[in-house]
């Protein structure tokens, strides 16, 4: 779980500050930098589990120097730094099964890349710092969004050694930046990386236990999903021989995905069914069926009436609904899911069957089941921010962020610049804002801008 982002010189991200909750909704109008915080967060997934740096970004939206920051007169930033915070699992299992389990499960990573011109005279990127380290309890101020009784759950006491070493650094070694990476115990050897050569980053390139936090972080940021459905691939059934059974970003192996998730467990058809037929009561049994003549995999629905619909006939909306309440079973589906407007094709008398959908996704701090699960949605719909104020305004395991452009003036390589950048702000009456009292917006206001753009926030 995500629990807060730092990020300076990507994209639209200048000195950028972001605390999450587990169900964070981000509201704003088109080309306010929403779909930019999933990018970012999107390329720090791929980045810890890539052997390629530039890869990485090129996979990303826009050219590669665009993923840089840009300010007046065509001037690009060298420069991007990230860093995250993250309240992960308190077990981490490797690739081969083996389990461990950590004594902090409060991280903080941090990460920064550097654009400079090759040999070739071709736009490149170098890897210059890295560094893992665990948060301390004393600092540790959004651990108090949960409740003093259940605290211990999600963070366990460390009765004796608490740890002052980093679980991931960098420093100059022999005149060369390298990381370093000592193990977990005491006296154990140290790993060093140097990086004048350096085509991933260091945390990508760990898959044992062997470095536990390491591991867990690892495995916690490339767990997370970026959900942007498309209908026509909600409704098409999976074929046999693609292998696939993992939904995809556009909703793609739904019906293999669910497959898999009935025969892991026997009550799931039932669940999901119930689940469905909560939000959607003309529908009142899922089914999958094993379509061996043509080798495929098929949603179908059961009316009231008995009547069977394949998930070809299914509306957007139905097929979103779907989607969700299965991936609710779904063990696969990571730590994080990030969702791109889940209003599109549904009706505004849905919506709040779609919040309450996501809402059920994401961890209750109260509910001592592990594992994890946190969702982000960002939106342009005042009628989603409306439901969910009004259903969720006081639970703080739930908050709500305006996000707009704002012009800025500052200072790089000697020269005054100015720029656009993005701007989020808590909306108020939650615990995430009262830790931002000087940025709190009104959320009639934010209802007000996203209708008919009478408002606007001081630039910075």
């Amino acid at each position: 779980m995500i629990t807060k982002i730092k990020i300076n010189g990507f994209k639209s991200f200048h000195n950028f500050e972001m605390t999450f909750t587990p169900f964070t909704i981000i509201a704003g109008t088109n080309a306010s930098g929403k779909s930019n915080l999933f990018d970012a967060l999107e390329l720090l997934s791929k980045l810890a589990d890539s052997d390629n740096i530039k890869k990485a970004l090129q996979s990303q939206r826009g050219d590669f120097l665009e993923l840089f920051s840009m300010y007046d007169r065509g001037i690009y930033t060298d420069k991007m730094e990230f860093e995250v915070e993250m309240l992960v699992n308190s077990k981490v299992r490797d690739a081969w099964g083996n389990e461990a389990v950590l004594k902090y499960t409060r991280l903080q990573y941090q990460l920064k890349l550097r654009r400079f011109v090759n040999q070739s005279g071709l736009e490149d990127v170098e890897l210059f710092h890295e560094k893992l380290i665990n948060l301390k309890h004393q600092d540790d101020k959004w651990i108090e969004l949960i409740s003093k009784k259940n605290r211990e759950i999600w963070r366990p006491k460390v009765p004796a050694g608490k740890r002052g070493v980093p679980y991931i650094d960098s420093d100059i070694v022999e005149g060369m930046n390298t990381v370093i990476v000592p193990q977990d115990s005491k006296g154990g050897n140290k790993r060093r990386f140097p990086l004048n050569n350096a085509n991933r980053t260091v945390l990508s390139s760990f898959d044992s236990i062997d470095f536990p936090h390491v591991l867990a972080a690892k495995e916690e940021m490339k767990s997370w999903k970026f959900l942007q459905l498309n209908p026509d691939d909600l409704r098409e059934p999976t074929n046999k021989n693609n292998g696939e059974d993992e939904i995809t970003i556009s909703g793609k192996n739904l019906a293999a995905a669910l497959y898999r998730i009935s025969l892991k467990n026997d009550f799931a058809l039932k669940e999901i069914s119930r689940k469905l037929n909560k939000f959607l009561p003309q529908f009142v049994e899922v089914k999958i069926i094993d379509d061996k003549e043509n080798r495929q995999f098929i949603i179908k629905l059961t009316d009231v009436d008995k009547k069977e619909y394949t998930s070809r006939v299914l509306s957007e909306g139905t097929l979103r609904i779907l989607t969700l309440c299965i991936l609710e079973y779904d063990d696969n589906f990571g730590s994080l899911l990030c969702f791109e407007e889940p209003e599109n094709g549904i009706h505004p008398a849905r919506i709040s069957t779609m919040l309450d959908l996501l809402a059920d996704l994401s961890t209750d701090f109260s509910d001592n089941e592990l594992p994890l699960k946190q969702v982000i949605v960002n939106t342009h719909s005042s009628v989603l921010i409306g439901e969910f104020w009004k259903n969720f305004k006081e639970d703080n395991n739930k908050s709500l962020w305006f996000s707009k452009m704002v012009t800025k003036v500052d200072v790089y390589k000697n020269e005054k610049i100015k720029f656009e950048t993005t701007k989020l702000s808590p909306v108020d009456k939650n615990f995430i804002a009262d830790l931002f009292p000087d940025k709190k917006v009104s959320i009639l206001n934010v209802k007000d801008y996203l209708d008919n753009g009478n408002f606007s926030l001081d630039n910075e």
